[in-house]
């Protein structure tokens, strides 16, 4: 049975690298970001003592409680990989060292960056990660959301979709061949996933968010309709993550890009 979504061949092909070329990355080296840019940094939470070490220093009290309330070490050590990959990734873009970022949270809960100058305080971010892969999403002056997962068969595709998706959307994964049901599953759940992260909201909202698929085309990007609204300024743009996994970015309005990072470009790049 095919693991792949059948969206697959039009989405942007993005490829993980170890989190260790990383960190390799010269920290002085400020990242520019235009407007109409997303930067998109797919990541392997594997990483030597060295790289947990670094990654555990760099968290603030809060963060280092979470870690600790995991109870296998294997999800322990992936948060602190990805919760540190993030500061650094931040840390790159601000002229911040890592373990300075301050996080805040809008009242619905979602992740921001404060205490920044002005000019700095338009940059927005989302972190994703799953089963040992993670991605993080950075954007400015527009809110943006990331989701990642990795496809499986143990999922009850169209119960799960009879709750949380529309109408349509359940229809739609009805009419799917059953050799591709559960790609066609994920590729809308991370679709939902992402633009709500992006909104702030819960997966209360996962319902009234629907994915039109029916114009256009994953590269591009896809409008949403939310609460039945068909004008809302939200696109939605598929991931290839390779064999098994699935991503998706959401953001304001359609006239951005998405820029997959190499680590290992970024960190070998001319001052």
């Amino acid at each position: 049975m095919s693991l792949r979504s059948v969206r697959m061949p039009s989405s942007i092909r993005v490829e993980f690298s170890p989190i260790r070329e990383l960190f390799k990355v010269p920290v002085i080296r400020r990242q520019t970001l235009l407007v109409s840019t997303i930067d998109l940094w797919p990541l392997t939470l594997t990483g030597q003592d060295t790289e947990y070490g670094r990654c555990l220093d760099w968290l603030d009290q809060q963060e280092r409680e979470r870690a600790a309330r995991f109870l296998r070490q294997q999800d322990r050590e992936r948060y602190v990989l990805a919760h540190g990959g993030l500061r650094f990734i931040l840390g790159l873009y601000l002229g911040l060292d890592p373990a300075r970022i301050e996080f805040g949270s809008t009242p619905t809960g979602k992740p921001t960056l404060r205490g920044l100058r002005r000019e700095s305080a338009i940059l927005t971010f989302n972190l994703s990660h799953a089963h040992g892969n993670a991605m993080v999403a950075v954007a400015q002056g527009r809110d943006v959301g990331v989701d990642l997962e990795m496809i499986r068969e143990d999922v009850e595709a169209l119960k799960l979709a009879e709750r949380f998706f529309s109408e349509r959307e359940h229809l739609r994964l009805q009419s799917t061949a059953s050799e591709s049901r559960h790609g066609e599953f994920f590729h809308y759940w991370v679709a939902k996933e992402a633009v709500l992260k992006a909104e702030g909201v819960g997966l209360a909202s996962l319902q009234a968010c629907e994915i039109d698929w029916s114009n256009g085309s994953d590269r591009d990007g896809v409008p949403v309709r939310l609460a039945g609204q068909s004008q809302v300024p939200w696109v939605v743009k598929t991931l290839d993550c390779g064999p098994g996994w699935v991503g998706a970015v959401a953001a304001q309005g359609s006239d951005w890009i998405i820029n997959p990072c190499n680590p290992c470009a970024a960190a070998t790049a001319k001052d």
